[in-house]
């Protein structure tokens, strides 16, 4: 599934030092816009904080992707076709009248993206990155926990005295408490972006910790998810727990996760056999806080669905989807909004691109330093994938998706460049040390 490794050289043997030190101020300027409520008009664009980063460093991190030192994987080829079709499909229903929302879904798509790609390249800068995630999220918290009680958007207010910010979402009361918004457009937003941090926090910072150190970082995450009083949210956090306890339950069994596909997928057959309506339904119903909720859900998959079906290739762009006069126009599924919206090809490049990001991260041969890495990466990826069944993701939110797609590919050569001898290292001032695929040529 690597389309090509590329011509590597110095820069990749070293962890790509000059990345490396890029990141030491790139990664917390992207990761503190994406929590900064100011945006601003410029020519027709809502231009907000972590949208100036994406523009200012677009090019560079493709001129990094270019240049090969990174290598070439088929993520990369997936994820450049799926914002190509986005723009194709809103080009074919629309012409150029949304040159600029096509612009900005073009950089939102690849430029967090690419530069993931380009500023993580080994285990510091992958701890770095998580550890600017959390703090971005411990940033969050206490403005949200006063939301949570006195429902008092503290950030917003405050921002609002500088410039445009997202306005203040009036919901209806939870559980007896008040739907944290935080810096975000939606307590939705709010909810799913923290809960990435849940996985990440527990096995990157956590890792050689012991149990109170895990447990007192990752509840702060699970506290910050928890007051969005989103059931999406609660939901990427009961995925993670659940592999995580499948994890530790099953520890002795060497196919514990081949065991846990084929009963999910037996589980699905059955479902789809034995319920009166498919599970994708079912699901809808039944990971919500009221009925009427599910039924609208259950109604916008039907509807969407069959108008995706009428228009498979290009979907449907902005115009109005069919249903009836007293449904809303909002389609609480991330997934199927991406194939009404754009239609399925564009789906199929970015499911495509994730599978294939499971597939070589599972088999590759990591040292047991970064076994739990892998799994931290890849539970918050399976959270935040099955959560957006239930929600819809934009924003700065969708951005942290595609930051996390290219975050883990270098996980998938880090045997290779970790377990070079030290003695080639120290050489490497006097001679040029050749690398392919398969390892140095010098061996």
């Amino acid at each position: 599934m690597v389309a090509s490794t590329g011509t590597r050289g110095a820069l990749q043997a070293t962890g790509d030092s000059t990345g490396r030190s890029s990141g030491s101020f790139i990664l917390p300027l992207l990761f503190l816009s994406f929590i900064l409520p100011l945006y601003f008009q410029v020519a027709g664009l809502q231009l907000s904080g972590y949208r100036m980063v994406l523009l200012i460093f677009f090019v560079p991190a493709m001129i990094r992707w270019f240049d090969g030192s990174g290598g070439y994987y088929a993520p990369d080829y997936l994820i450049l076709g799926f914002a190509f079709w986005t723009v194709l499909a809103i080009v074919f229903h629309h012409g150029f009248s949304r040159w600029e929302y096509n612009g900005i879904a073009f950089v939102e798509a690849t430029g967090p993206y690419f530069i993931a790609r380009w500023l993580i390249r080994d285990e510091h800068a992958f701890r770095a990155f998580v550890r600017w995630m959390f703090i971005a999220v411990l940033l969050m918290l206490p403005f949200s926990l006063n939301q949570f009680i006195s429902n008092n958007s503290v950030l917003l207010d405050l921002f609002s005295k500088v410039g445009n910010v997202y306005p203040t979402i009036p919901l209806e009361p939870r559980l007896g408490f008040f739907r944290a918004q935080g810096p975000m457009p939606h307590p939705i937003l709010y909810g799913v972006f923290c809960s990435v941090a849940f996985s990440l926090v527990w096995y990157v910072l956590g890792n050689d910790r012991g149990f109170t150190y895990k447990v007192s970082r990752s509840g702060g995450v699970f506290l910050a998810t928890f007051v969005s009083l989103s059931a999406g949210a609660w939901l990427a956090i009961m995925v993670q727990l659940g592999l995580m306890t499948w994890k530790n339950v099953f520890a002795f069994l060497q196919k514990k996760w081949n065991m846990l596909l084929y009963m999910l997928g037996g589980l699905y057959l059955f479902l789809e056999i034995a319920a009166d309506r498919p599970p994708a339904q079912l699901f809808a119903a039944y990971l919500t806080f009221k009925k009427s909720t599910a039924f609208n859900r259950i109604n916008i998959f039907i509807y969407a669905s069959d108008d995706v079906m009428r228009n498979p290739i290009f979907g449907l762009g902005f115009n109005p989807w069919t249903r009836p006069r007293w449904m809303l126009g909002s389609v609480d599924n991330f997934w199927l909004v991406i194939a009404l919206r754009y239609g399925l090809p564009a789906l199929i490049f970015l499911v495509s691109a994730i599978i294939v990001i499971y597939v070589i991260l599972g088999r590759a041969q990591l040292p047991s330093r970064l076994e739990n890495f892998r799994l931290g990466y890849l539970f918050s990826l399976t959270g935040f994938c099955i959560a957006a069944v239930t929600v819809h993701v934009w924003d700065a939110t969708l951005c942290l998706l595609m930051f996390l797609l290219g975050a883990g590919l270098w996980m998938v050569n880090a045997k290779e460049e970790s377990d070079q001898p030290q003695s080639e290292m120290k050489q490497s001032g006097r001679r040029r040390i050749r690398y392919t695929r398969f390892g140095s040529e010098d061996t």
